[in-house]
């Protein structure tokens, strides 16, 4: 061994010992968090990302983007293989715009809320006020525009489809949410509607298509209406007409019922007329739910149980997004 091996040993050696002596005295755990969380947050730069994603509700667009690729493999494009499917370049763009569309209606919804939402969700909303109004306007007709040029990038009726749906969502927004039964239509059609625009994509609209889409139609019927018993005060207190500040809660939850019937109807037809396959066990595991879900709703008074009640129908809604390909899994 040479002079120089010998000292590179004894230099390593020495830096090790002390590092392992610092080691012990030092809490790792803290070191990880301050220089990799707080620093960062402190900066603003976690906190204005974990302000984004609030504001856009990023766990919302991740299940959009989800149902919509499940949704095209095994509702609108029945004839190719899902591989074929997932590698259609048209269909990622559609996926794009709907993403870009859906998160600038979620940041116009807000910038329209916020006095509502400090009392509904405080700490929701002061999270979102990290980011100011002029860059919400900005990001808005900016996601919104690319949207458009992505949508024109497909197709002309792509555009137009995208075009209404944006300004449907404007205007629900600024106005029609304020209105009674106006505004729960317009925003359970406006959850649906980018489903549609798979539809649009793939010129494939049928009667099964259309008695699943009513299923899902009700389903989120029914968690707006759930939404808005969680949202009463707030309402009040910006003289929103909803169905619970109108006609009350006992009312509002008689509707909601008359709408957990309306889904064993229409899982007749389903059942009766179409071939389920697979996805029958989900149908069956819903309304299963519904009937307990409708009994507890009836008990339950509290915000924080209406609450419960709501994460419950949208784990419902959820799960029937990912046993999508229980369509083609024949029983």
């Amino acid at each position: 061994m040479g002079l120089v091996e010998v000292v590179t040993y004894l230099v390593l050696r020495k830096t090790f010992l002390r590092l392992s002596l610092y080691s012990k005295t030092i809490d790792w755990k803290s070191f990880i968090l301050s220089n990799f969380f707080v620093l960062p947050i402190q900066n603003g730069v976690f906190l204005k990302l974990i302000s984004l994603l609030s504001l856009v509700r990023g766990q919302n667009l991740a299940v959009l983007v989800i149902a919509q690729l499940l949704s095209s493999a095994f509702i609108f494009s029945p004839q190719a293989s899902p591989r074929v499917t997932f590698l259609d370049v048209n269909l990622w763009l559609i996926v794009l715009a709907t993403l870009l569309s859906v998160a600038a209606g979620y940041i116009i919804n807000a910038f329209f809320d916020q006095e509502k939402d400090l009392i509904n969700r405080p700490q929701k909303t002061l999270l979102e006020q990290n980011i100011s109004e002029r860059s919400k306007l900005i990001g808005y007709f900016t996601f919104n525009g690319v949207a458009l040029l992505v949508a024109s990038n497909v197709s002309h009726r792509s555009a137009i489809f995208f075009f209404t749906y944006i300004l449907s969502m404007a205007l629900y927004s600024g106005f029609l949410k304020r209105y009674l039964f106006i505004g729960n239509l317009v925003s359970a059609a406006l959850t649906v509607l980018p489903f549609f625009a798979i539809t649009v994509y793939y010129k494939n609209f049928t009667m099964e298509i259309f008695t699943l889409a009513s299923y899902l139609l009700l389903l989120i019927s029914i968690k707006e209406l759930v939404k808005d018993l969680c949202n009463i005060r707030g309402d009040l207190s910006n003289n929103y007409k909803t169905i619970p500040t109108v006609y009350g809660e006992v009312k509002t939850k008689g509707l909601i019922s008359l709408l957990v019937c309306f889904c064993f109807g229409v899982f007749l037809l389903l059942h009766f007329f179409y071939s389920l396959h697979g996805m029958l066990y989900y149908f069956i595991s819903s309304l299963v739910f519904l009937v307990f879900f409708t009994i507890l709703m009836w008990r339950f008074s509290k915000t924080n149980q209406l609450i419960f009640l709501l994460f419950g129908i949208k784990s419902l809604i959820l799960l029937g997004i990912i046993c999508l390909p229980l369509l083609k899994i024949p029983i």
